[in-house]
Formats: structure tokens, sequence, C-alpha cells
């Protein structure tokens, strides 16, 4: 059977586009929200990326470290594909079946070691060389206390969602503290990209980490008050 030629009407081109964007968003929203795994990729990929800021690694850098954080991801998604495939291939236990999920766990397991390493070998030269000097520390400690918000943030909201207290109050006070010390951080780093990609990486993983999964509004909420209320701070200095 011919298949059959797409329409090259601008309009249904970009509604095709818009729609592709769409389920592949879809598909990122699954990963995130029924693999432990990626969230704790993303979670990893937000402080590595503000400790990247705070250390002043170069633009190269910080785009090599880039691109092995979103190669996990790529990684993890595939994963996930390969498990629902099988699954639905072989519902049953099948010993082929479980290879083909084993050895897919053992490529991101692969990438995640390499990426570790790469990782160590940007960041922990600096990182010591840094740390281990007063001057350093107190001429950074408004950037070091910024990273430590944002690492709470994280674990606090992990945390209350837990023992389950209310989730959009507590999504919007440490959302927003999480967004404020990003806009920090990327501020003093002159950095608009890292800033564009930690927000994004940092709303996926809020709205991840909560309870209620149908809107994706309440961390962007929070985030953008978070940065709104920055904003308005930093017009005030």
């Amino acid at each position: 059977m011919i298949p059959k030629e797409e329409s090259r009407h601008p309009k249904n081109m970009l509604l095709k586009v818009l729609a592709s964007f769409r389920y592949a968003f879809s598909g990122l929203f699954h990963v995130l929200l029924t693999q432990r795994n990626m969230r704790f990729h993303f979670c990893m990929a937000v402080w590595v990326m503000c400790f990247a800021i705070v250390l002043d690694l170069t633009g190269f850098q910080k785009a090599y470290l880039f691109m092995v954080i979103t190669f996990v991801f790529s990684m993890e998604v595939i994963n996930t594909c390969i498990e629902a495939l099988v699954d639905l291939l072989s519902p049953g236990y099948n010993a082929s079946a479980k290879l083909a999920k084993d050895t897919a766990a053992a490529a991101v397991l692969v990438v995640s070691i390499g990426s570790l390493m790469s990782a160590g070998y940007l960041m922990l030269p600096p990182f010591f060389e840094s740390f281990s000097s007063a001057a350093w520390l107190k001429s950074h400690m408004r950037d070091l206390i910024a990273v430590a918000v944002i690492v709470a943030s994280v674990l606090v909201f992990w945390g209350t969602q837990v023992i389950r207290l209310p989730m959009i109050p507590l999504m919007l006070a440490v959302g927003g503290a999480a967004s404020f010390s990003i806009c920090l951080l990327c501020r003093v780093g002159n950095d608009l990209i890292s800033f564009v990609a930690i927000q994004f990486f940092s709303i996926l993983l809020f709205h991840s980490l909560g309870r209620k999964h149908d809107s994706v509004w309440p961390p962007i909420i929070s985030h953008a008050l978070g940065a709104i209320v920055y904003v308005f701070v930093a017009s005030m200095l």
C-alpha cells in the first residue's frame, strides 16, 4: 500500500509539528512519572548544572555536561520503551524477555557510570581547588546558599509528599524558592542558556515528585512566581 502523501499546506504542517511535540512530551512525562531512576537523573541534572555555574566552568564544559546529561535521559527513555514493548509481546514470564529488559537496563547503567566519570573529571578538580580556598568560599557564599536552597527545596518537597502534606501550598513555596535561587545563580553567572535548561528540568522534576499528575501548571506557576519575585527584588536593590 502506497502511503498517503502528507499535506504541504503551512497550517497543516505546523499542526503536525505541534502534535509531534505533544506526543514527545507525553512520552517524557510518562517516563518521569513512572520511572524512579528518571526522577533521580533529573534531580542530579539540576544540581550538577547549578554547581557548573558556581564553579565557573567554561561554555564548552557546560555544553559537554549538558550533552552527557541528555544522553542519560535518552537512554532511560529508550529503556522504558523496550520494557513496554517486551511486556506487549511477552505478557508472561519468558527468559528471553527478561534478558532483553536486563540488557536494556545495563545500557543505562553503563551510560550513567560514564556520565559520572565525565562529570568527575570536569568538576572535581575545580571543586576541591575552590572549596579549599577561604577567599573563594567567602566571595561565593551567596551562590552556595542558592545551591543549598535548590537542593533543600527538592528534598523537602519530595519528603513532604511521602507524609502527604498539602501539595499545592508546598509546591508554591519550595518551587518558588528553587526558581528564585536558579534566577540568582544564572544572573550571577550571566548564563541564559543554563537558566532556561535548569528551570525546565526543575519544573518537570517538581511535577514528577508531586502526588497529582493531571496538570503541569502548579510547578509552572510556582517557578514563574519565583522568577517574578526575583525580578522584583533585583530591581529594588
